[in-house]
């Protein structure tokens, strides 16, 4: 096992790679050098190792948006990985989006669910999938279809007690 480059008296356990303007430099450390003078930022490493970036085309011109409450901009989410304030959710709501389903692969909740509430979340996601359903229906005019996707909504939201 190597010794800690920083310190040079205890064993390496951290091995950290920095490209900075396209040069490579390695280094060995130990636990605590490490954690004394190389602070990582959590959002800027998973950006990093998916090669994600505010500029790709798909975010368009987030880096221009800023919050008119607190002043963050896109840039400053991207670098610290914490919202200004409260609104800021709502202002950056699209580029985080784009950010959470490449990371996730998805922006809805896939996990499990409460037993006690797995029922009425598995009826939910069925009315959610038979409404979307039900518009593709009548944009292609599909009327029957149509209908018996209608009562079979109605026949789900009357075992919940009618929630939408």
């Amino acid at each position: 096992m190597p010794i800690c480059q920083v310190c040079k008296k205890r064993e390496a356990t951290v091995f950290l790679t920095q490209i900075i303007n396209g040069k490579k430099t390695d280094m060995y450390m130990c636990r605590q050098c490490a954690g004394e003078g190389y602070k990582i930022d959590l959002n800027t490493l998973i950006s990093g190792l998916l090669g994600l970036s505010w500029g790709d085309e798909e975010i368009g011109t987030a880096t221009q948006v800023a919050c008119d409450r607190c002043g963050m901009t896109v840039e400053e989410f991207n670098r610290t990985g914490k919202m200004g304030c409260s609104h800021c959710y709502d202002v950056f709501r699209e580029p985080m989006k784009v950010l959470l389903k490449r990371i996730q692969g998805n922006t809805r909740h896939q996990g499990k669910v409460p037993e006690s509430y797995a029922a009425a979340h598995a009826a939910e996601l069925e009315v959610e999938k038979l409404q979307r359903e039900l518009r593709e229906c009548i944009r292609v005019e599909n009327y029957e279809r149509a209908a018996e996707i209608r009562d079979r909504i109605r026949q789900l939201q009357s075992r919940r007690g009618g929630r939408q």
